[in-house]
């Protein structure tokens, strides 16, 4: 079984724990363990993810990929051993320690996040030949080393691409600034003295804003200095 990203990882865990929690209809498994089956609409679920995380960098593929029973197979037995691991997760409840729920939680915004950015700028990020023939011919010099012309025409695709997505999404966030009231409190996040309260679970008071001590300086040490060498009888 490959290792998945962690949002994708943790995106997945989140699936399979509402879908182990939930009723679902009996007709429709793909796979029983110990009785509990699994679902063909999580399968679906767990199938996408699964052709999204194996051709990130070829979602050209996604479609034939779709139609393969190879493909279906392997994902299968992959949603298998994820569920035979998170049996046992589950059992020495893992997902009720704090750490993961501050995972669960953190990574459950980031998805949130990413899906409204897609949404927002979907069918929006478009370079076309022209531009990238602009940009190789000012910045030529970049690709002198890159003797493939499509490889070179990629790599300016995604560098203009990340562009509009830095342009646009900074239009989104300005739009949403106005829309929102902001109050910055910047006492809180000075640094603070003490280990265990930076990882933020320690006991220790230290009280906010307290000054990081400095780097203490190194002491002077007296270097003996070296005894004239003597010589040895008879030379």
């Amino acid at each position: 079984m490959k290792l998945l990203r962690p949002v994708l990882l943790i995106t997945i865990l989140i699936v399979l724990f509402i879908g182990m929690n939930s009723c679902s209809d009996e007709k429709s498994w793909v796979a029983k363990i110990d009785g509990e089956p699994i679902t063909m609409e999580d399968f679906n679920v767990r199938f996408e993810y699964y052709l999204k995380s194996k051709y990130f960098q070829q979602p050209d593929r996604i479609p034939i990929a779709r139609n393969s029973m190879e493909e279906r197979k392997t994902a299968l037995r992959d949603m298998i051993h994820e569920r035979l691991i998170l049996e046992e997760a589950k059992k020495i409840k893992i997902h009720e320690k704090d750490e993961i729920k501050d995972m669960i939680k953190l990574y459950t915004q980031q998805i949130i996040l990413n899906a409204y950015i897609e949404q927002n700028l979907a069918g929006s990020i478009n370079v076309d030949e022209k531009a990238i023939d602009e940009y190789y011919k000012a910045n030529r010099n970049k690709f002198r080393h890159i003797s493939d012309p499509e490889q070179v025409k990629r790599l300016i695709k995604r560098e203009l691409s990340m562009r509009q997505y830095e342009e646009k999404l900074k239009e989104i966030i300005d739009k949403l600034k106005n829309k929102y009231r902001i109050v910055e409190n910047e006492n809180l996040i000075r640094p603070i003295v003490g280990t265990n309260v930076l990882q933020g679970r320690g006991d220790e008071d230290t009280g906010a804003g307290a000054p990081v001590p400095a780097t203490p300086k190194r002491p002077k040490v007296k270097v003996k200095p070296l005894e004239p060498k003597k010589e040895l009888p008879g030379k």
